[in-house]
């Protein structure tokens, strides 16, 4: 029994992880985003000697992040094997922060005062329900850029399954959805204190902070239904969209298929739908007795990297491809295609097309016209240990640890791109301007929103999440990106050569609103992995403006980080004044 007294907090700190863990894919139980943090934050305010001792506390939060990290990063052991848990074990140590905060300074059982009347109990829930959330999402937004960042499944990402709540996100960004977990989990848990409390003392009482919490509720969910209606009924003209995906299987970063089965599995499939599309065609002009507006493919995308034929590039910009390459793009276009999106290497050079010396290569996004003009974009934000090792060229023992771990060698780090240029290209009755995102980039928000500047914009992401097999990681990064959609107004297309392969609207929904067809590429069992393609309508909004999120970004998670400071020098303040 002494042992329960003692280990109870970390008990229910094991369970709290465990649920919230259990909010995201593979197991999708969203509604389990209100009952984790309640667990937690029960442990950390009742647990007496939890809020006393700090190290107590923070061994409290990171138990539950470890547990929360190791259940939702089993899909790097992948290609990571036991070596995730290392992350796992960095990334509960936000948790163990936040432990510390809201068991000590942000426990509203340390303050609460028995004189209290039931409106100044409500002010007192609500003050503090507030600060432990806002310095929740400050947290988070930390997580999201300190070492090049780990955003992915915050609270706020519970909501792929419950749009309606999700479309706050336009706002607050998907890091400030994150204060309604915690705000609601911290007014249930004082609420439910104090009803035991009145209950044992033979009375009852209004709890005005339950009904608040309510109302706010309520508005989030009114101001979700209300803003998905406007966006789905904006006026809008269609781009149709041919993307395509081969699944073509690999081990880390090495490809179990040759290139020139790449290339001839990509064609082939690209040249019978566009067959499929001319049928189709010619059936409906066959059996109509009226004239018919014929399908037209606009675009036709390709994931990240598929072609090995890289893209050379002089110092003046002047780009040349890889022979292999221009033949794959010039068969394209031999058979109708007018816009082609794929992902290349790209190599620096010098005036003659020579290597530079080191090798500086990109991963790159290239569009190309009708007049095969090249448009290119760089990818920015780098993966750590994927597309990069800091110090691995001074320091070569890491990447043997790489080579170990992933067990293929450390091809070189990869140059980072530096501009932030929409692509414009033409689409859907005039110019459509394309916010460019390689791979992870679609993860995370503050890349994103950099792009967008004006209308008639859409989100374009190439990826392979090929490293990480059949597991959830594909699914995982589908649903962190579909709050850039919704995020900045903005429909995504997403190819992938392994992962999730659809258009995704600006309301985070991959069911198109005008004709309500699911539109991504799966298995009848639901899972992404396979060959095939996605003929697919993206709305391009007429006149849907940039949203607060991308012209002032994470404001509302950087204020709460500052609250969070604030508070913590006031009450130090105040106790030291009443000691």
């Amino acid at each position: 029994m002494r042992f329960l007294s003692v280990a109870w907090p970390f008990l229910l700190a094991l369970l709290s992880g465990g649920l919230l863990s259990l909010v995201y894919p593979p197991f999708d139980f969203a509604d389990l985003v209100w009952f984790g943090p309640m667990v937690l934050l029960f442990a950390l305010w009742k647990g007496r000697w939890v809020s006393r001792v700090k190290r107590a506390a923070f061994g409290v939060g990171w138990s539950a992040g470890l547990v929360f990290w190791v259940i939702n990063l089993k899909w790097l052991g992948v290609v990571a094997s036991g070596g995730y848990l290392i992350l796992a074990a960095y990334l509960a140590i936000y948790m163990g922060v936040f432990g510390v905060f809201a068991a000590t300074v942000g426990n509203p059982f340390l303050r609460r005062k028995a004189s209290f009347s039931a409106v100044e109990e409500a002010v007192h829930s609500l003050l503090f329900a507030g600060v432990n959330a806002f310095v929740w999402c400050g947290l988070e937004w930390v997580r999201g850029w300190f070492l090049t960042g780990f955003g992915w499944n915050g609270l706020g990402v519970a909501f792929h399954d419950r749009l309606v709540l999700a479309q706050g996100a336009e706002v607050v960004g998907v890091i400030g959805l994150s204060f309604l977990p915690i705000f609601v989990g911290s007014v249930i848990v004082q609420v439910g204190c104090r009803f035991f409390e009145a209950v044992r003392n033979g009375r009852l009482e209004r709890h005005w902070d339950f009904a608040v919490m309510i109302v706010l509720l309520m508005s989030c969910f009114f101001y979700g239904v209300v803003r998905m209606k406007g966006v789905n009924h904006a006026p809008s003209k269609t781009l149709k969209v041919l993307l395509v995906q081969q699944d073509i299987p690999q081990i880390a970063s090495q490809i179990l298929r040759t290139n020139e089965e790449v290339s001839a599995a990509y064609e082939g499939e690209t040249l019978a739908a566009l067959d499929r599309v001319e049928d189709e065609n010619t059936r409906r002009v066959a059996e109509a007795d009226q004239p018919v507006l014929l399908e037209r493919v606009d675009w036709v995308v390709w994931p990240e990297v598929v072609l090995k034929g890289p893209m050379y590039t002089k110092p003046n910009g002047e780009s040349g491809l890889h022979h292999e390459t221009s033949e794959s793009i010039e068969q394209m276009q031999a058979a109708g295609v007018r816009t082609f999106i794929l992902g290349l290497g790209e190599l620096e050079t010098d005036e003659e097309f020579r290597l530079t010396d080191p090798v500086v290569q990109y991963n790159s996004l290239v569009a190309v016209n009708a007049q095969q003009e090249l448009a290119v974009h760089r990818k920015k934000h780098l993966v750590i240990y994927g597309e990069f090792i800091p110090l691995v060229d001074s320091v070569p023992i890491l990447g043997k640890i790489y080579k170990a771990v992933a067990g293929v060698e450390w091809s070189g780090n990869l140059g980072r791109g530096e501009k932030q240029e929409l692509i414009s290209l033409q689409g859907a009755g005039g110019e459509v301007n394309v916010i460019p995102s390689i791979c992870f980039e679609d993860t995370v928000p503050r890349v994103t929103r950099q792009f967008s500047e004006g209308t008639r914009e859409v989100i374009v992401n190439i990826t392979n999440d090929g490293w990480f097999g059949e597991s959830e990681g594909s699914r995982q990064h589908y649903v962190n990106a579909l709050f850039r959609s919704i995020e900045l107004r903005r429909p995504m297309m997403r190819a992938a050569n392994r992962g999730v392969t659809g258009v995704i609207s600006a309301t985070g929904s991959l069911v198109n609103y005008e004709t309500g067809e699911r539109q991504v590429l799966e298995r009848e069992d639901g899972k992404p992995f396979l060959a095939g393609s996605l003929l697919a309508n993206v709305q391009v909004a007429d006149s849907l403006g940039p949203t607060i999120y991308a012209r002032f970004g994470d404001w509302f998670s950087v204020m709460g980080l500052v609250i969070g400071g604030v508070w913590v020098i006031w009450v130090k303040r105040s106790s030291r004044e009443q000691a």
